[in-house]
């Protein structure tokens, strides 16, 4: 273990800041990784027991493994350099099963690449990918359980995330943790399990269990929701949520399993019984022939000391983030509740309740929790739902408005950017029309910026912001929406005048608190 040890400890050094970056998407309100702290465990379990079998190969240093280790280096370079750590975690994928490679040789590790791979598993992916990706998912499980329950009999009628039953007083919520990427990940990396760690070794069947996982995971939870609808129809909603849920998802993980059980032994015996292994991630080919006597530990001295320079280097720049000027806190609560002839609606308990239940959730995707989301009304009823985000350095945790009305279930029927000429001597604002649930077309305005910048496109936000970031400065920002139903009588342009009004309003009161 000397010659890994020799490898290992300087990139532990150098990506301590990622993997405690890493860990903490582990502990997210989400609980989409919470998986992740089993695998460290499971990789250890799995090549403990095969010990004997690894240890009869003597280790050969090779260093072809370079070919994955240096671009995983510069790949982490990069993310410290831009502080986007998602970046530098995308490069364990390479710099893991790199290092092993490096410091053992590819016949040692001959039987054991599936188990580096766990770490596939182990590396969340970037916050605006993955928020994208779950509220995917969310629109599909709650279309896809609301049309099922209904097919059942629920009578359920859906009005964005909430699923409104026959005779109950109340909506059923469904809330961000159960639109189906915490399921689809976990069934992923138990599928990866299942077909590399047991049973049969044919590619076949891993393959197919490997596809299988996708839409079992999907499937089964617009099952769990609409049972939950069925639930909330002849038990209440207050069942539903408490005892039915936990029920719910205990029969979904138990289906989940046994399917995936049931999928291994027909494989198995389709593709012959010949062809099972150990169950621990058996060799798929016999090791290749090595050397008598391994090669001098002389042949690791080089990158070891190569790896001691660069990894402090590397530590440095992952903890040592830009400021913003400006930087604060608590801004957005401050907003008038009077602007523009638009006056503040307050929202009625229960919303305000949901709010505050979802609020870690949505303070773990935003990256801050300086942000409102507010109604406001002028004095014909006419309404502009409103919201603003602040952010620091955090700002690459701030997404396109599109993901956020695509999650609300809205279907867009146009996306573009239109010129303002009346923001900062001749910008841009994003305009998003689009159909919500209710048939209604909502027209959305929104606007990234700074003390002295603004844009509606996120691409020019992104490219605005990452230069500062690559020379440790960053500005504090917003992002600003302004959303309005187009009223029957009334063309989009109109609705879209409307929300123009509020920003031009907005705008400079939000850019005073910066």
């Amino acid at each position: 273990m000397k010659r890994f040890a020799a490898i290992a400890l300087p990139l532990l050094v150098a990506y301590a800041a990622t993997l405690w970056w890493v860990v903490e998407r582990w502990n997210a309100p989400t609980r989409y990784y919470e998986h992740g702290w089993l695998l460290p465990f499971l990789a250890a379990f799995l090549i403990w027991r095969r010990r004997a079998e690894w240890r009869a190969v003597p280790a050969v240093a090779d260093r072809r493994a370079l070919w994955l280790v240096v671009p995983a280096l510069l790949l982490h370079l990069a993310g410290a350099l831009l502080t986007i750590d998602s970046l530098s975690a995308t490069s364990l994928v390479l710099v893991v099963p790199g290092a092993a490679w490096l410091a053992f040789g590819r016949a040692r590790l001959a039987g054991l690449w599936p188990v580096l791979m766990l770490v596939l598993f182990a590396v969340p992916p970037p916050l605006y990918l993955e928020g994208k990706i779950g509220m995917l998912l969310k629109e599909l499980a709650v279309t896809g359980g609301a049309g099922v329950a209904n097919l059942l009999g629920a009578e359920v009628t859906r009005a964005g995330a909430d699923l409104a039953v026959a005779g109950q007083p109340r909506s059923l919520y469904v809330a961000e943790a159960c639109g189906g990427l915490r399921s689809l990940l976990a069934m992923v990396t138990l599928g990866y399990c299942i077909a590399f760690f047991r049973g049969g070794r044919s590619s076949m069947r891993r393959l197919v269990l490997l596809l299988f996982t996708v839409p079992l995971a999907v499937s089964a939870n617009i099952v769990r929701i609409a049972s939950l609808c069925l639930m909330a129809r002849h038990f209440g909603v207050d069942f539903a949520e408490g005892t039915g849920h936990t029920l719910a998802n205990i029969a979904e993980w138990v289906a989940d399993v046994a399917a995936l059980l049931v999928l291994d032994a027909l494989l198995t015996r389709w593709t012959g019984g010949d062809e099972v292994g150990s169950g621990d991630g058996a060799r798929d080919a016999p090791a290749a022939v090595v050397p008598a006597a391994t090669p001098p530990r002389a042949a690791l001295r080089a990158p070891a000391i190569a790896l001691w320079l660069i990894a402090p280097l590397l530590l440095l720049l992952s903890l040592y983030r830009p400021s913003a000027a400006g930087q604060g806190s608590d801004r957005a609560a401050h907003l008038p509740t009077a602007l523009a002839g638009f006056e503040f609606v307050p929202p009625p308990p229960a919303v305000v309740a949901q709010r505050r239940r979802d609020m870690p959730q949505w303070i773990d995707l935003l990256g801050t929790d300086d942000f409102v989301v507010r109604q406001y009304r002028e004095s014909d009823g006419r309404v502009v739902n409103a919201v603003a985000l602040y952010h620091d350095a955090n700002w690459k945790s701030v997404h396109p408005p599109r993901i956020c009305i695509e999650g609300s279930g809205f279907d867009i029927v146009v996306d573009e950017i239109v010129a303002a000429p009346w923001l900062d001597g001749g910008s841009t604002l994003s305009r998003i029309v689009a159909r919500g649930t209710d048939g209604w077309l909502y027209v959305t305005l929104s606007a990234y910026g700074t003390r002295d910048w603004s844009a509606g496109s996120y691409w020019r936000f992104f490219l605005y912001h990452l230069p500062r970031a690559l020379l440790r400065r960053a500005d504090s920002g917003f992002l600003l929406r302004a959303e309005t139903p187009v009223y029957r009588g009334e063309s989009v342009d109109e609705a879209t005048r409307r929300s123009e009004r509020f920003l031009r309003a907005l705008v400079p009161i939000v850019r005073e608190a910066l």
